[in-house]
């Protein structure tokens, strides 16, 4: 087990990420880890990953559970169909492609949809339908693909799969619940290629432990205040949450993209 400090600092950021995913629908992993890495050094990602995926599958039980009214199937199903399509492109490429590269270039285009997104909702109302039209279909499927090719490489297609949802599911609710059920769905296919491999650390399993009784108070606390959120606000905060997710890409990419291209 890690030290005392480092224990509660894990277990205070993870509620914090699993109190905005309760809240949203999203956000709990992209938002947890990048800071986790940085404030807790001394534990390695191949122990925070599996962490955080056995905490994302209790959080989204507990979603799915409060709001399986809501779960709209067919746009579930889409999600999950069209994201495999690019999964084994995904695996493929991340033997071959560097990976602080696709960070850079997915944290951009994540960036510039949700500051477009924000800009937009202040501008106009919400649209009946962002779905329709032979073009944006296209768009949408390929967004898909694209999230399962980046969840394919390094596990962070999310963005890309929010971007679909926040268009296709026209309130807060459906876009909650779905979503949770397509984060449980891949997390539990996630940990049992763990699990069948052995390649979760024993170290995992107690830590893990230690932050599933407040995930679960996140949950509560969380359902809560997403009855309370208007609906106008949840979308403007959705995408304020998808652009510090790109932000948080780009900044672990950054530095790393410019070393590279400095000539030596």
């Amino acid at each position: 087990m890690p030290e005392t400090h480092v224990v509660a600092i894990v277990v205070f950021v993870i509620f914090a990420g699993r109190l905005l995913e309760s809240v949203m629908g999203f956000g709990g992993t992209v938002v947890a880890l990048p800071i986790l890495a940085v404030v807790t050094p001394s534990l390695p990602i191949h122990t925070l990953v599996p962490v955080l995926a056995l905490g994302n599958i209790v959080c989204c039980v507990g979603i799915v559970w409060v709001g399986h009214k809501d779960i709209v199937w067919r746009e579930y199903l889409t999600i999950l169909v069209y994201a495999a399509l690019g999964l084994p492109i995904g695996f493929l490429a991340a033997s071959y492609a560097p990976e602080v590269v696709l960070k850079f270039i997915l944290g951009a285009f994540v960036v510039i949809i949700a500051l477009t997104s924000i800009i937009k909702s202040y501008r106009q109302a919400p649209e009946k339908s962002d779905t329709e039209g032979s073009l944006m279909r296209l768009y949408l499927r390929v967004v898909l693909i694209t999230g399962g090719i980046i969840h394919g490489i390094f596990t962070t297609g999310g963005p890309l799969l929010v971007i679909y949802a926040a268009r296709a599911l026209r309130t807060k609710g459906l876009f909650r619940v779905t979503l949770g059920l397509v984060w449980l769905t891949l997390n539990l296919v996630m940990v049992a290629g763990w699990l069948l491999n052995d390649q979760i650390p024993a170290e995992v399993w107690p830590l893990a432990g230690l932050t599933i009784p407040f995930i679960i108070l996140a949950v509560f606390i969380g359902d809560h205040f997403h009855h309370r959120l208007p609906e106008a606000t949840f979308r403007k905060v959705t995408y304020v949450v998808l652009c510090i997710a790109g932000l948080l890409l780009l900044y672990k990419s950054v530095p790393i993209v410019l070393a590279m291209t400095t000539p030596a």
